[in-house]
């Protein structure tokens, strides 16, 4: 039976530029949607969002987990491991013994030797007889990442500088501020070192149970740790997830996506440390108890430092979820810890 993870985090944001646009003139704009009612709320991107892990896992595996360029047609491109000289160009198969083994050789060539392009899908139209246009959907999805607080306008000045004149333009750059981002992701665990093969319309397992987990955990690592965001230079972005509630179920269904009310204090902050949130937990908890019979597992794990209502939170926790098929841990950090568990690589 399918093997789903689903993971839906908060992120405590204190200062920050999490995902640029361009504005018109010398101003950098966040990225904002609006509501019906006029609000307008910072989100991260799903597409960014994902650059952030592939960054995030190249570092973390010390360079394993290569990141592929893209050609000129906006196609991954596709190298021979030894000699780093392209495979697949211009729509063409280079390689004589690889386009013999057809479309299914192809495939396996690419899932076993491109870990980024079987975690995070790829489209590669190829001009060759009975093999065509080679995809395959990222086993890995993300919503994006919006914030729980309107946006409010805060600015900060940048110099652009320019090589051939002394000095340079004044920039705007729009920065968000102590607020709290939530997103939610789905990981199809047994499409990681598979695809789904569209002539035959089923399910191809390429890796060993032991590769798929090794990839799985670059993944969990990842999002347990990102490193992103516009700007990092000088708006250094803490992604560190200050709640995490993690399932392990039969669908694919992001059943906890922004299920944790964040709501403002009820009073004037009196220093840094009072410009906290509060947490409410009662959508959660409705929602758990409507969907508990399609998780296999439960795990949640919540900074309460990150809230000013710590001790309603633990009451709250202890009066619900005391003896339900849920594992409380001390952080959200450990969340992902059991998870790997779970999936155990060698």
């Amino acid at each position: 039976m399918a093997k789903f993870i689903h993971i839906n985090s908060v992120m405590r944001v204190n200062l920050a530029n999490l995902n640029s646009s361009e504005g018109g003139g010398n101003q950098i704009t966040l990225k904002k949607i609006t509501a019906f009612n006029g609000e307008e709320f910072v989100y991260v991107s799903g597409q960014a969002y994902r650059r952030y892990l592939r960054e995030t896992i190249y570092w973390l595996t010390d360079g394993e987990f290569e990141i592929c360029g893209i050609d000129k047609n906006g196609s991954p491109i596709i190298q021979d491991k030894n000699t780093n000289k392209p495979i697949i160009e211009n729509k063409k198969i280079n390689d004589a013994n690889l386009k013999k083994q057809g479309y299914t050789g192809v495939m396996q060539y690419i899932i076993q030797n491109y870990p980024e392009l079987d975690i995070f899908g790829f489209l590669l139209p190829v001009s060759e007889k009975q093999i065509g246009t080679l995809r395959k959907t990222s086993p890995f999805q993300t919503t994006a990442l919006i914030s729980s607080f309107p946006y409010r306008y805060n600015t900060d000045m940048l110099t652009r500088s320019k090589a051939t004149e002394m000095g340079g333009d004044i920039v705007k750059v729009e920065v968000d501020a102590f607020n709290y981002l939530q997103g939610a992701q789905i990981i199809h665990t047994e499409m990681i070192g598979a695809y789904w093969n569209e002539h035959e319309e089923k399910a191809v397992e390429v890796l060993g149970e032991n590769e798929r987990n090794k990839r799985l955990f670059w993944l969990l690592s990842a999002l347990q740790n990102t490193m992103g965001g516009a700007k990092k230079a000088r708006l250094l972005t803490d992604f560190a997830p200050v709640i995490t509630v993690a399932t392990v179920q039969r669908t694919g269904v992001p059943y906890f996506s922004h299920k944790f009310d964040i709501l403002p204090p009820d009073e004037k902050a009196r220093s840094f440390v009072d410009v906290k949130a509060r947490l409410n937990l009662t959508t959660f908890i409705e929602t758990y108890e409507s969907i508990k019979d399609y998780l296999e597992e439960v795990y949640l794990g919540i900074d309460l430092n990150a809230f000013l209502n710590k001790e309603e939170i633990k009451e709250t926790l202890e009066k619900n979820f005391k003896g339900k098929n849920i594992t409380m841990c001390h952080s959200p950090q450990e969340v992902f810890e059991r998870i790997k568990q779970r999936f155990p690589a060698n």
